[in-house]
């Protein structure tokens, strides 16, 4: 039998420190997928961003507390106005639709809802460097932990100080309002205290993430040649189809919503929602020109995943209108996926809608 000399004496083996180091290693890399210090900082840089990043942070705080205070929701619409319900919900609606990032998954039953109204609502208009009363008492009551932490120190174990959903959020928080020009040192300390179930919009940054990776450019998304190749994919998955958004929108999509296609027949016997006629085109072009330009990337990022590795990176920003070549199994691929979510889209707006109205009823507003 042969024995470890390092177990024997009480201690790991030389075996199991690399286990542990490798695993430190894997989970510093694998969070910092799902928390991207890096990303974060550029994207905090402008008034806008990091506007966006505060009041998602704040909603994620809200829900956080919610789990263990149900009377939040009452607490919040005292504090909070609603104009009108279909004003509210326009104002719900035009958060989500401004970025690509930041624009969270909402519970299908539940106030969550109300809990990113009321985070928009309460993070508005407030000048960086100050807070709102409402915004101190919730985390001073709800995240004393967070609240009480000397964040201009600049070098903090938040990894050991943040030990829960509620205190993490609330720390970006505090972070974002009050320590704007520290936000450089402080957002990837905020990496060490990251747990995978915090769910920090996780899966928002893959996709453009390996994008960035692939081409080596910073913040590809908005790179002209990368917007070009985007815009260059969907005009030929078009055309291909021999078809445009607006005919889209008029036959297929139209059916589709109707409950009159053959696509989604199938749905029928588990129970299919008609849903309602398209009446803004306007709108509807421009949320299927974003569904489309999303599967063309997807279905890129597959495409060079699967033919051009590290090694042998075959398409650049430079050469890919000689380089690129796609085929019809591309095309079908993009086609569908920007349909598909079209539908779900539709669907998914239709359910929040109703939730959040639902939302107003129960709470008086």
């Amino acid at each position: 039998m042969c024995y470890d000399v390092g177990m024997r004496c009480g201690h790991p083996s030389a075996h199991t420190y690399g286990l542990l180091l490798e695993k430190e290693f894997f989970m510093e890399t694998y969070n910092d997928q799902l928390f991207p210090p890096a990303f974060l900082v550029n994207y905090t840089k402008e008034p806008a961003g990091r506007q966006r990043v505060l009041t998602y942070s704040l909603f994620r705080f809200l829900s956080c507390v919610s789990e263990e205070h149900p009377d939040l929701a009452q607490f919040l619409a005292d504090q909070v106005s609603c104009p009108s319900a279909e004003d509210s919900f326009e104002i719900l609606e035009d958060y989500l639709s401004a970025d690509d990032y930041f624009s969270p998954s909402i519970a299908a039953d539940g106030f969550e809802p109300f809990y990113l109204y009321a985070a928009i609502v309460l993070t508005a208009g407030v000048p960086f460097g100050t807070t709102t009363p409402v915004i101190n008492s919730l985390i001073e009551d709800h995240a004393p932990e967070a609240a009480s932490l000397p964040y201009a120190d600049g070098n903090l174990p938040l990894d050991a100080l943040l030990v829960d959903c509620r205190n993490f959020y609330a720390a970006l928080c505090l972070c974002l309002m009050h320590h704007t020009d520290a936000l450089a040192v402080l957002l990837p300390q905020f990496l060490n205290a990251y747990r995978p179930e915090y769910h920090f919009s996780c899966e928002s940054f893959v996709l453009y993430d390996f994008m960035d990776e692939y081409f080596e450019q910073h913040d590809c998304l908005h790179h002209p040649s990368f917007v070009q190749l985007t815009d260059t994919l969907v005009a030929a998955t078009l055309n291909y189809y021999n078809t445009d958004f607006g005919t889209l929108l008029e036959t297929e999509i139209a059916q589709n919503l109707s409950g009159t296609g053959s696509r989604f027949a199938g749905l029928k016997r588990y129970g299919s929602v008609r849903l309602p006629a398209i009446t803004d085109t306007d709108k509807a072009c421009h949320m299927l020109a974003n569904l489309f330009r999303y599967a063309a990337l997807y279905e890129l990022r597959s495409h060079l995943f699967d033919f051009h590795l590290d090694e042998d990176r075959l398409i650049t920003l430079d050469n890919w209108q000689t380089e690129l070549h796609w085929h019809y199994v591309q095309y079908a691929n993009v086609y569908q996926l920007a349909l598909d979510s079209f539908q779900s889209a539709v669907l998914s707006r239709e359910l929040l809608h109703r939730q959040f109205l639902l939302n107003l009823s129960c709470l008086n507003l």
